[in-house]
Order: structure tokens, then sequence, then C-alpha cells
């Protein structure tokens, strides 16, 4: 497979779209106060072949079902689980014993995907409610189908997260037989420099839209918003947090835990973020035995070789080493990732660390353990036509992109993309290192 297959010939019609001038004003009011910066930069999504878009969708549902197999089959119950993982049950702190706890345990997910000269590969699977990018990929949506003359205009398509989110919360409701209603929990601090409750409201909005009624609640505002203690005005909740970034920012955790002793389902549970624990990815790339020879072709196809690092044997490309040496011997073939960790927190390249820096990140992987040593596969560019940085003109060059697609419910719901501005190379990161975000599309025929 060529990228040129993959991605297409890059050509996207635009007999329709805004002048660009006005297009930067319009994407401006468009993306502001939201967590992700406004990416003014990007005159036009990632219209990728119809094929190429479904496949991000089937190679994340194929792989998170192996994932959700492996991390359940790893232990009888879910501390069982947390040990299995050699973690700390501080580090998850809300489970709960019923058993929603596993059936909606990959009920939400986001992998990143790099595109390789063999095609899409899954670097990681984020699991759960608090991963980033949902309301943004909404919104570039809806802001790039008004861009190019409307929905019926735009010469493409695409799936809707929030729309995909609230009717997994509606199949939610009639399974538990309650009402339709959903307390969204979160907080303003989690997010960067908004000035206003606008990334909530949108949240809120779409829900309501749907036939739920919804309200936000801060930590603090929960358990009264609920009406705890007492008949729970909510019974349903979407959990927009994790226990990772509210312990960054100091935020108590006891109104969550409290309103889940108290029967509330906040969705996705606790398990989510044991399926998302990059060392299960490391799990099924060096095989596990229920896998089936189709398992396995799955992964070779879609998963980078990624191992648990550990004092132990492995075999890379027909050489069989311990992993430290491996590691040792090829820097710039591998990337250390923290198996519990987001937004890049941690994560170490071979390739741009001296030498010193690179046996120091491996002894403490070795010696910590919990930790992922996965090969560093070199992505593929596509065409993007960027906006000049004082907005005097457009260009086409290329992009290196990441692409997030949504899967709620199981179902395809958009794809985030990012990609660093060109000439740049290394983590991609929205808030961490300058990334542009922007979404993913299908070609329409």
């Amino acid at each position: 497979m060529t990228s040129r297959h993959w991605y297409g010939n890059d050509e996207v019609p635009l007999a329709t779209r805004m002048p660009v001038p006005e297009l930067r004003n319009h994407l401006h009011r468009a993306l502001d106060d939201l967590d992700y910066p406004a990416n003014l930069r990007s005159m036009r999504p990632v219209v990728l072949p119809r094929p190429s878009y479904e496949e991000l969708f089937t190679a994340t549902r194929r792989i998170l079902g192996l994932l959700r197999t492996a991390l359940l089959t790893s232990a009888p119950d879910t501390l069982g689980r947390v040990a299995a993982l050699g973690m700390s049950e501080e580090h998850y702190p809300l489970w709960v014993d019923s058993p929603w706890e596993e059936d909606y345990a990959t009920c939400m997910a986001r992998p990143d995907i790099a595109v390789t000269a063999e095609g899409p590969k899954v670097m990681e699977m984020n699991v759960g409610s608090g991963i980033g990018g949902t309301v943004e990929t909404h919104v570039h949506s809806l802001a790039w189908q008004s861009a190019f003359g409307g929905a019926d205009r735009a010469p493409f398509t695409g799936y809707d997260p929030l729309t995909a989110r609230a009717e997994l919360f509606s199949r939610a409701a009639r399974d538990f037989g309650v009402t339709p209603a959903v307390a969204v929990v979160g907080t303003l601090r989690d997010l960067n420099a908004v000035r206003t409750t606008r990334y909530f409201d949108v949240q809120i909005d779409v829900l309501r839209r749907h036939g739920l009624r919804a309200e936000f609640f801060e930590p603090e505002d929960l358990l009264d918003g609920l009406g705890l203690p007492g008949a729970a005005r909510y019974a349903l909740g979407l959990r927009h947090l994790t226990v990772y970034d509210w312990n960054r920012i100091g935020l108590d955790l006891s109104p969550v835990r409290a309103a889940l002793d108290a029967g509330c389902v906040l969705l996705a549970p606790q398990s989510a973020y044991l399926v998302a624990n990059k060392q299960v990815l490391g799990w099924i790339s060096e095989g596990l035995p229920w896998m089936t020879d189709d398992d396995r072709a799955v992964v070779d196809r879609y998963v980078p070789w990624t191992r648990v690092v550990g004092d132990r044997p492995a075999e890379w490309r027909g050489v069989t080493k311990s992993i430290p040496d491996l590691l040792l011997a090829h820097p710039g073939r591998f990337v250390l990732k923290p198996g519990l960790g987001l937004g890049g927190h941690g994560v170490v390249f071979g390739r741009f660390s001296d030498d010193a820096t690179w046996h120091e990140a491996v002894a403490h992987a070795v010696r910590t353990g919990g930790w992922i040593a996965q090969e560093h596969l070199d992505s593929v560019p596509c065409r993007m036509e960027l906006a000049a940085e004082d907005g005097s003109g457009t260009h086409e060059d290329e992009v290196f992109p990441l692409f997030s697609p949504f899967l709620f419910d199981d179902r395809p719901a958009g794809c985030l993309v990012r990609y660093l501005p060109p000439g740049r190379d290394g983590l991609i990161s929205v808030q961490g290192t300058g990334a542009l975000p922007s979404i993913a599309v299908a070609a329409r025929p």
C-alpha cells in the first residue's frame, strides 16, 4: 500500500468553499472558546477516500475488541485486573461492583492512528469518557460543512461524535430502565483558558436535542444537583473526567465516589481506563493463548511491535535479545511510553534523545515497571492547504496526520486529526507541542 492510495489524490473540490479571508473569520468564530485552540491555518479538513475513512473505524473496532478481551480475561474481577497490570488500586478509585462495570467498559473509545507505508497503525487506544477532542470534532464538523455551503453541498461527509454519544445514553437509559436524563460531570478547571461554559453547553444542547434531559455539574455541585441524599434526579451521568487529570489539578473525587455509591451510573466506568492501559496493547502485540490466527493477523496488520518493558527476552525483526539490550542497541527505532498516562506525558523518543537520557529512560522503565516499548514507525505525509500565519495567502505543504476515530457504543462517531506544522517532528499534542487540530472526513462520491 502506498500513501497515495490510502490518502487518495488529495484533491478537494473547492467550488462551494468560502473565500479564504471569510473562511478564516468563520473558523475563528466557530472554534473559539473550546478546550483546543482554534486552528486558523488549515484551510480544509483531511478528506479521505470512503474506504480509507471506514478502515479507521473497522480497525479501531477490531483492536478495541481484542483489548477488551485481553483485559477481562486477565483476572476474574476488577482488582485482579489492576494487579495483573502491576498497578496500585489508588489509580482506579471509582470502580463499582456491578455488571455495568464490565458491560460498558469499552462504550467510548478513541485510538491514535498513524498512517505508514503499510497502512494505518494503532499506536494507543484511549478508552473512557475523558478522551479529548470529542467536542472539537463535533464543532469542526459543523464549521467545515458550513464553510463549504452546508451539509448537502459540501464535497465530503462524516460521522458526528456527540450524536453517537447521545444515542449511547438513550440506549443506556433503556437498558437500565431509567428516565432518559444525563448529568454531565466535569470541570472548567480541567480546560485550557476557556472564558465561558460553551464547551459543556455544546454537549448539553446535543443531549437535549436527542430527547435527554441534561445538566452540567462541577464536582462541588454534583451531589446537590443529583438530589443526594434522597431520590436521585439523575440515574445516568457522563463522567467527563479522568482520575489522572483530577489528581493532577487537585480536585476532590469524593463527590463522584458518593454518586456511584448511591447507584448513579456514570459512564464510562473505571474499567475503561484499565483497557486503555498501554500494557494491554503490549499483551496483544506479543500474543495471548486465546488469540486465533485471524486475531493475530489483525494485530500484525494494525498494531506496531509493542512490548511491556522488563528484563526478559523479546524477538524483534528476527533478532532475540533482552528488552533492555534491544532498546539500547537500537535507540532510534523505539519509543518508551508509560502504561498509565495521557497527553504524551512521560513519552521518550529514542531518536530524539541523547545516549545518557535514553539509557536512564530504559533503566527507569525496567526498574519501575508499567512501561511499554514500541517500534517507532515513520508516517507518510498527505497534502494540506495551509494559510500563511499572517493570513496573506495559502500554500500546499506536507503534514503527517495522527488520526483519532471515535467509537461510541461500537459505532463510528467522527474522526479527530492532529498534525504538527510543516517542518516540525516529534510528539503530536495540541496542548503539549502545538499540533493543529482538525478532522478527517470521507469524500462524497
